[in-house]
């Protein structure tokens, strides 16, 4: 896991998540739990769409390839990066 801390650091967050998913055969696939997961969650009232990336992130999670603090390092530097402005 050190391995992917290491990425981040060297280069954006999407290209860290990209290169860990496809050293480790990783692809932004949902599952029936997704969707159902999606549609409590709608049903809840709240609307919550993950992008590819962010399908990623879970999967790499899943396979245990990151630790939750470092899925939570990940995804945060993601959102800010891809909220930035573009300059």
């Amino acid at each position: 896991m050190a391995q992917a801390a290491e990425n981040l650091t060297q280069s954006s967050a999407e290209q860290a998540v990209r290169d860990l998913a496809r050293r480790h055969q990783i692809t932004a696939s949902r599952s029936q739990i997704d969707d159902w997961a999606d549609d409590v969650t709608r049903l809840a009232g709240d609307d919550v769409t993950l992008d590819e990336v962010e399908e990623l992130i879970v999967g790499l999670r899943r396979k245990g390839v990151v630790d939750g603090a470092e899925l939570t390092r990940l995804h945060s530097r993601y959102l800010e990066e891809r909220n930035e402005p573009n300059v």
